[in-house]
């Protein structure tokens, strides 16, 4: 066997808590916790920045989905037969008390403060409205168009709370859902 110096080869390492190693790892872990907290406060707001984006777009577009779902459940409620009506312009009423109450029934779990109650022929007020016209690409038929809208006054009632006041997110003033259905004169009674 081969005699190895003293102070080198294996037995020279210092190992353990009292060895010189251990001190330096200790320090230098000491020191990489405060760098930690540092990066830390410096990459958390932009993180959750995105994340709030995330989240505030997401309930965005899903309430624009259902807003724009109820104005087509609105119109096909106008479509359905109604009983009862005597006249032309009974029906229309009809049908259009028959779009109203089914947008009101579908969107029953947004603010009746931002959609309002009840349901106006003013289009550009937030709320529910129906209008009845003649339908400019069924002229030669005579059809009635009823165009059913919905607005939502987001900017009055936003349904997440904005971060930081006026530097928040870039939000919609208003979501707006629309639907259009033609009904023929002859389907009217």
């Amino acid at each position: 066997m081969k005699q190895v110096p003293s102070g080198t080869g294996p037995a020279a390492v210092p190992c353990g808590p009292g060895g010189g190693r251990g001190r330096r790892h200790v320090r230098r872990t000491h020191r990489q916790r405060g760098i930690v907290a540092v990066e830390f406060a410096l990459v958390f707001p932009a993180f959750f920045l995105i994340l709030y984006a995330i989240v505030t777009y997401g309930v965005i577009l899903a309430t624009q989905q259902a807003i724009t779902l109820a104005a087509a459940e609105g119109g096909r409620a106008a479509l359905r037969y109604p009983a009862g009506a005597t006249n032309s312009a009974g029906s229309l009423a009809l049908r259009t008390a028959s779009a109203c109450s089914a947008v009101q029934a579908q969107l029953a779990w947004l603010t009746a403060a931002a959609l309002g109650t009840g349901c106006g022929s003013n289009a550009t007020a937030p709320g529910v409205s129906v209008q009845t016209a003649a339908c400019p690409y069924g002229t030669a038929t005579g059809a009635s168009c009823l165009t059913v809208t919905v607005r939502y006054d987001y900017a009055g009632y936003p349904l997440l709370p904005r971060l930081m006041g006026a530097w928040s997110l870039p939000t919609p003033e208003q979501l707006v859902g629309r639907a259009v259905v033609q009904v023929h004169p002859t389907y009217l009674m």
